[in-house]
């Protein structure tokens, strides 16, 4: 076994068993377990799109799991790193809001989530650059309120812009993290890294157009009461621009799976939008 796995890797696979206990005591607790774990998702989806914003494009810190420190892009291994930190308060944060806990407890557990910063910074397998560790505390503390109140609101009803907030939110958890970011890890599709001056910035920048306009397009044919041929455009229209980020190498596609691909991520994007929809129960898009 390599002797990373018990200095570094060790250290998160015990954050990721901690996330699953909390998950499991979390289903328990929760009235409708469904409508939770949607909550869960979307949470997710909250925490990795602005986590990924400051990873990325301001270099906020740096992960080191040493589980994908062999693969041809080591930055994957960072990013590796930070789902198991996103899927980790996440779940606590959902906690909290089951419980419901005192406002003193998103303080106690922001400290909680700041010493474990600290032992892992301690033990070499994390480090900050401009940022800094109170920050975790404060955030983490306004996480908690916000997954409050998106709890709350759901628990009831609400209007519908804000129901597809919720799924597009969710789809970043369903969508990017695991096709599109699999695609990529597999070898079958990858964004360009030369369309900006900072490879990383270019590549991830088109991740987040590529999900974005992805999600608008699937959710006007999942959710609009509109003709079949209506919806059939909106989905040759979506292939067009893939076609087009293809041609002008904004996309590159393992030779002869151009179709295969465009056709299982569109695929994979509208079953993830059904699937967050009958978790959160549809109906409720509907005030």
């Amino acid at each position: 076994m390599n002797s990373t796995f018990w200095t570094n890797t060790i250290w998160y696979i015990l954050l990721g068993i901690s996330t699953l206990l909390q998950l499991v005591f979390v289903m328990i607790k929760a009235k409708k377990r469904r409508l939770t774990f949607a909550v869960y998702i979307t949470t997710v989806g909250i925490t990795l799109y602005f986590e990924t914003i400051i990873l990325i494009f301001f270099r906020a810190y740096t992960y080191y799991p040493m589980i994908l420190q062999k693969h041809s892009d080591p930055f994957n291994d960072v990013l590796v790193g930070n789902l198991f930190s996103q899927f980790s308060v996440s779940a606590t944060a959902l906690l909290v809001v089951i419980l419901d806990l005192k406002y003193y407890w998103y303080f106690i557990f922001g400290v909680i989530y700041g010493i474990i910063e600290e032992l892992f910074i301690a033990l070499g397998i994390y480090s900050h650059n401009w940022y800094r560790t109170w920050m975790t505390v404060v955030g983490f503390a306004i996480l908690i309120w916000v997954v409050k109140k998106m709890y709350s609101k759901i628990m009831q009803r609400v209007k519908p812009i804000t129901y597809y907030g919720y799924i597009y939110l969710g789809l970043f958890t369903l969508d990017v993290v695991t096709l599109l970011w699999g695609l990529d890890l597999a070898g079958y599709m990858r964004f360009t890294t030369t369309l900006l001056n900072n490879p990383k910035v270019s590549r991830y920048s088109l991740y987040l157009v590529y999900y974005s306009l992805s999600s608008v397009y699937i959710m006007l044919i999942y959710f609009l009461k509109s003709k079949l041929r209506y919806k059939a455009l909106i989905t040759l229209i979506l292939y067009a621009i893939y076609y087009i980020g293809y041609k002008l190498n904004l996309i590159w596609i393992k030779e002869g799976w151009f179709l295969p691909v465009t056709t299982i991520t569109v695929f994979w994007m509208y079953l993830s939008v059904f699937t967050l929809d009958k978790l959160y129960g549809g109906s409720q898009k509907k005030v």
